[in-house]
């Protein structure tokens, strides 16, 4: 505008007046409030700052490196090794649990067997109880036996003795008769064949005395005989009842509590495994996973950053220590600070430019992909203090996530920490974007 009003001057096209040397100044206001205001909130643009996030690599298992494949800044891929650990102990380890698998597979064959043979004492035990019970009948049998034995050994001697009683006393009357007899003789008053008569009678009374006292003799031994039988078959019949009792109440109990528990151990499952064996399966594959932890590998494309890991160093499972910094490819963010009132207009999928200070000369294309809307100022920590609020009226820049429209663009080359500027194009005021499209270029 200056150089077209000089030469308007110079060819007399107009007169130098007053009113034209402060047009520059009306001019600048005018572009300053129509173009250059509005172009804060409808093309904003700020400081750009390259984010990556870094992978702190800790080893799953403990041990000592003997390999280290890493190599700082070379690109890896997902899966690449790191470094090696001493997988000797952890092969051991392996090793002695695929044994203990093999034995509890083996003991969880024992566990059905020994269900089987307590099963097999329960019903031993049960066809026991029933034989016990037979022979507790048979000896119920005999004792009425030898009940009925005794009665009629105590008849027949209740008997004998009453005839002993008898004979007693005929005896008497006999002997008496003999002797009055013998009297009558000796007074020459009795006849000698009265005398003979009582005397042969005597003699008869007394010899069947004899032979019933035999009797008597006999039926007590035989009463003797049956009460000791009586006595043996009670005790029989007691014993039986005790051993039964004991069966019943203590023995039988007692088998199947323990075909029980034989029968739980051999039938606790998970699923269709057995869980003694699902356990050291589990056991083992915690084992495996171990030793397959030996061997540390990338989680991600990208590259270490920082590597002074050493074979013969050992490492440890400690979340407060990491061995190497892993730079993940795929995890950069460009953000763009951005003042709160420019926000306003800003919205995903929206267009954007940034330079980098790292390649100068350069305008890579970007798309608005979100917008962070919180600051330091804004976050809660936990705390026991009260939130104060902040005594300073400036507010903070919020920042607006970008992502690089070229895709062959090497994320290696996307530094964290690289910085630059970027503009981001909204749909409000369009005549503005030129000029900030200038100024980016200009940058």
């Amino acid at each position: 505008y200056c150089a077209v009003v000089a030469l308007a001057i110079k060819f007399g096209v107009i007169k130098l007046t007053l009113c034209w040397k402060l047009s520059p100044l009306l001019w600048m206001l005018l572009l300053f409030v129509i173009l250059f205001l509005p172009m804060q909130w409808g093309a904003p643009g700020g400081t750009v700052n390259v984010l990556q996030y870094v992978v702190e690599i800790i080893p799953n298992v403990s041990g000592e490196v003997t390999e280290v494949r890493a190599e700082p800044l070379k690109p890896m891929k997902r899966g690449d090794v790191l470094f090696q650990i001493d997988p000797v102990p952890f092969q051991a380890k392996v090793n002695q649990l695929e044994a203990q698998l093999a034995a509890t597979i083996q003991n969880v064959e024992m566990l059905k067997a020994s269900a089987d043979a307590a099963a097999s004492l329960v019903a031993r035990t049960e066809d026991e109880i029933d034989v016990k019970k037979s022979e507790i009948e048979s000896a119920a049998a005999k004792v009425v036996v030898a009940k009925s034995s005794v009665e009629q050994s105590e008849t027949n001697r209740d008997k004998v003795t009453q005839l002993v009683a008898d004979l007693k006393v005929q005896v008497a009357a006999g002997s008496r008769e003999y002797e009055r007899q013998k009297e009558l003789i000796a007074q020459n008053a009795g006849s000698k064949s009265e005398l003979d008569r009582a005397e042969v009678q005597f003699t008869n009374l007394r010899s069947q005395l004899h032979a019933a006292e035999s009797d008597l003799l006999l039926a007590e031994q035989s009463l003797a005989s049956s009460r000791a039988s009586l006595d043996a078959d009670q005790a029989d019949a007691r014993g039986l009842d005790v051993q039964l009792k004991q069966l019943v109440d203590a023995e039988l109990p007692r088998v199947k509590a323990l075909a029980r528990e034989a029968k739980l151990a051999a039938e606790s499952k998970i699923g269709d495994e057995h869980t003694q064996v699902a356990e050291a399966r589990a056991v083992l594959a915690a084992a495996k996973f171990d030793l397959d932890q030996t061997t540390v590998r990338a989680p991600a494309n990208g590259h270490v950053a920082y590597l002074t890991l050493r074979p013969g160093q050992r490492v440890a499972n400690l979340p407060l220590r990491s061995w190497m910094a892993f730079v993940d490819h795929a995890q950069s963010e460009i953000t763009v600070t951005v003042n709160q009132y420019a926000l306003r207009h800003v919205r995903p999928g929206q267009k954007a430019e940034v330079t980098l200070k790292m390649y100068p000369g350069k305008i890579f294309a970007a798309t608005v992909d979100r917008i962070a809307y919180i600051t330091s100022a804004g976050q809660l920590e936990p705390s026991g203090k009260i939130a104060s609020t902040s005594a300073s009226e400036s507010a903070e820049p919020m920042g607006v996530v970008l992502t690089l429209d070229d895709e062959s663009f090497d994320p290696l080359l996307q530094a964290g920490g690289a910085r630059g500027s970027a503009a981001i194009y909204t749909n409000s005021m369009a005549a503005t974007h030129v000029i900030r499209k200038v100024m980016i270029r200009m940058d």
